[in-house]
C-alpha cells in the first residue's frame, strides 16, 4: 500500500472514531436531560432528612402565622372579638375598660400560652398537609413509608429568641434497610417571646395606674422601639418593634380615660 493511501485509510479512521465519540456523547447529554428530575427529586429527598422537610414545609406558615398574630395584638382572628381597627387591622385590647375613670380590666393574663394556643390553631392544617406530602414524596422515591400520628397534640413553645413546635408522629422508611424517625421539630428564630412579654408588662401598668411610660422601657430595652397612639375615645395603640429583627407587636388597650374636657 502507497503512503498516501495509507494517510487517508487512517484519516478515515480517525474521522469514524469521532462520529462514534460524539454520537455517544449526544447519547449521554440526551440520557441527562431525560433523566435528570427524577435524579434531582432522588438525590433531594436522600440527603434531605425527613425532619428538614418538615422544617422547610412548616416555616413559612410559621412565620405567616406569627405576623398576623403579632398586628392584631396575640390573636389569629379578632372577628367578634374586643378589638379598635387601626390602619387595617382589627388590633385586640389587652386591657380594656368602656368607663370614664377607670383603670382597665386585663383580657388575656395569660398572653404567651394564648398565643401558643394561636400558632397552634393557626399552623394544623398545614402541619398535616407537609406530612402527608413527606410520606407521598419518600414513596414516589421506591420507599415504603409508613406515618403514624401522635395521639397528643403538637407542643408549641414560645422562648427567647426562637419558637419550637414538637411532634411525636413516627416515620418508618424501609428500602433494603428500615428507619424510624420521631421526635420531630421545627425551630423558628423570633423574638415574639420578648416583645409579647413587654407588652404583658405594659398591660400590667395600664391596669394598675392607667398609663405606662413607653421611654422607661426603652431605657431599659434598647433593642425595642415603644410607640404609643392615643385616640380620640380613649383607646391606646401600643406598638412594640424590635430594632434588630424589624418584628412587630401592637394591641390596644383603654384604661384610666377622662371625659371630654378634663
Amino acid at each position: 500500500m502507497s503512503e498516501k493511501k495509507r494517510l487517508i485509510e487512517n484519516k478515515r479512521g480517525q474521522v469514524t472514531i469521532f462520529i462514534i465519540i460524539a454520537i455517544l456523547v449526544i447519547a449521554v447529554v440526551v440520557l441527562i436531560y431525560l433523566l435528570f428530575p427524577k435524579i434531582k427529586s432522588t438525590v433531594e429527598t436522600q440527603t434531605q432528612s425527613p425532619n428538614e422537610y418538615i422544617q422547610t414545609c412548616i416555616s413559612e406558615k410559621i412565620s405567616d402565622t406569627l405576623k398576623t398574630i403579632s398586628l392584631n395584638g396575640g390573636t389569629l382572628n379578632t372577628n367578634g372579638g374586643n378589638s379598635y381597627f387601626y390602619l387595617g387591622n382589627n388590633v385586640q385590647y389587652l386591657c380594656y375598660t368602656n368607663q370614664y375613670y377607670s383603670t382597665c380590666v386585663v383580657q388575656e393574663p395569660l398572653l404567651i400560652q394564648h398565643i401558643e394556643s394561636e400558632i397552634e390553631s393557626g399552623i394544623s392544617d398545614n402541619v398535616n398537609s407537609c406530612f402527608a406530602s413527606m410520606v407521598a414524596s419518600y414513596r414516589n422515591n421506591g420507599y415504603d413509608a409508613e406515618l403514624k400520628y401522635s395521639t397528643t397534640e403538637m407542643l408549641i413553645q414560645l422562648l427567647p429568641e426562637r419558637l419550637v413546635v414538637t411532634f411525636d408522629n413516627e416515620l418508618t422508611l424501609t428500602k433494603g434497610e428500615t428507619q424510624t424517625f420521631n421526635d420531630f421539630s421545627v425551630v423558628s428564630n423570633t423574638n415574639i417571646y420578648e416583645v409579647a412579654s413587654i407588652a404583658q408588662s405594659i398591660v400590667d401598668w395600664e391596669q394598675g395606674l392607667g398609663d405606662a411610660p413607653v421611654s422607661t422601657y426603652m431605657d431599659w430595652y434598647p433593642n425595642l422601639k415603644i410607640e404609643k397612639v392615643l385616640e380620640t375615645d380613649g383607646t391606646k395603640i401600643y406598638i412594640i418593634t424590635d430594632r434588630e429583627t424589624d418584628e412587630v407587636f401592637q394591641f390596644a388597650s383603654r384604661s384610666g380615660v377622662l371625659p371630654v374636657g378634663y
